[in-house]
């Protein structure tokens, strides 16, 4: 195997070629740091990257960029870059081999902190590993994510997801598109109204949008006008998880008032019984099971109330859409029989919506992973102890979640 002088060893390591070289590298023991020297070939011909055309050099700057460390030693590359004076009368740094134009850390440095902040719990533990400031990381990770967003191949899905998240108290919320086919965020935008809903589907190319079969959501007015808007050939599909939840609450009304009701004669059969009613009992053996069902033999309105609420999944097996629609309306019709206001209400709003809720059966598709994700955005929030604004959520939510190249190339 050949052997290298150390001007060849950070030439290759750094990536530097023609008209680029390393002049000298000095060691600094007492300090230690390596400081490696790099110039510029004279009479070089520099190109305006916006034009093509032949760029002058306005004049030369001196920088420094941090490399990976060599033996323990803080690497150092330092070199003058000419600054270069574009057609439309601005100035510009030349762009350099071997980092970013907006970087200050070599590339092969920036891929190992990207490394580490995808590895690491938080941004505190990459910098330990690094030795680069949090602030220095911060960066690092937006520049990531605007660079991956840029490398991104255009965008063809096919199912969406679109769901809201709370991402600060006082009611601030989120919208989130995810990819349910590829699992993962496509964009994160601010508000939940049909403005913030319809930038966030904008985000797709005009092209792209036509390939949409179906986007999963939930009952909001806001992201159906955004869908049909952006997407008017996607099946649009209310989430079955926010179908049930809508109904749970109608069965929690109703025990809270018969409830109230019992209670007035000394009665506490429904006292802490609100999580039986709202749970699904996978193993009727165990004994919260048996339980629930000695609760369900009583003449009680919730029971009847929960018994509605159960009969009403089924409509989530059906695979006609008009088999599916004879069900809901013989499914409210019971309802109304019933005599349970509260479920009435709730079979009034199925009703309302039932055409986004049999998109289900041409379309089986939840926003489980949209849950999941927002699972792990609250990961992401707890393990920073506080972000100082949404664009450091969004940085971070795009740069765990988005499934980005983010590596400098």
């Amino acid at each position: 195997m050949k052997s290298l002088d150390l001007k060849s060893f950070y030439a290759q390591s750094l990536g530097i070629a023609t008209p680029w070289k390393v002049t000298d590298v000095v060691f600094d023991g007492e300090h230690k740091v390596v400081t490696v020297f790099v110039e510029c070939a004279s009479g070089v011909a520099w190109a305006d990257p916006e034009t093509g055309e032949r760029a002058e050099i306005k004049d030369w700057q001196e920088r420094t960029w941090r490399h990976l460390d060599t033996c323990q030693f803080q690497t150092i590359v330092t070199a003058r870059v000419p600054r270069l004076l574009l057609k439309n009368g601005k100035s510009i740094i030349a762009s350099v081999p071997w980092a970013q134009r907006s970087a200050r850390v070599t590339r092969a440095l920036e891929s190992h902190a990207i490394d580490a902040l995808l590895n690491c719990r938080t941004v505190r533990a990459a910098s330990r590993l690094t030795g680069l400031g949090e602030d220095h990381l911060d960066g690092i990770m937006a520049r990531a994510v605007r660079d991956g967003l840029e490398r991104r191949a255009t965008l063809v899905p096919t199912l969406l997801g679109i769901d809201d998240k709370a991402v600060r108290k006082g009611h601030c919320y989120a919208s989130l598109l995810i990819d349910l086919t590829g699992g993962g965020v496509i964009e994160m935008v601010e508000g939940r109204t049909t403005e913030a809903a319809t930038a966030l589907l904008k985000v797709l190319p005009p092209s792209s949008r036509r390939s949409v079969k179906a986007v999963a959501m939930d009952m909001s007015s806001a992201y159906v006008s955004a869908a049909q808007a952006v997407l008017p050939e996607a099946v649009i599909v209310f989430d079955a998880f926010h179908v049930a939840s809508h109904l749970n609450k109608a069965v929690d009304t109703v025990r809270r008032q018969e409830h109230a009701r019992l209670r007035r004669s000394g009665d506490d059969t429904l006292k802490g019984t609100k999580y039986q009613w709202l749970r699904t009992y996978a193993d009727l053996r165990r004994q919260e099971a048996r339980d629930f069902r000695r609760l369900l033999r009583q003449d009680l309105r919730t029971a009847k109330a929960w018994a509605l609420k159960e009969n009403f999944r089924r409509i989530w097996s059906y695979r006609s859409v008009a088999g599916a629609m004879r069900f809901a309306h013989d499914w409210a019709g019971a309802v109304a029989h019933a005599g349970l206001r509260p479920m009435i209400k709730a079979a009034e709003t199925v009703k309302r919506h039932l055409w986004g809720i049999a998109g289900f059966v041409t379309h089986p598709i939840t926003n489980a992973a949209t849950e999941g994700v927002n699972s792990m955005i609250q990961s992401l929030r707890h393990s920073a102890r506080g972000l100082p604004n949404f664009a450091s959520l969004r940085t971070r939510v795009l740069f765990h979640l988005g499934g980005l190249q983010l590596k400098p190339s």
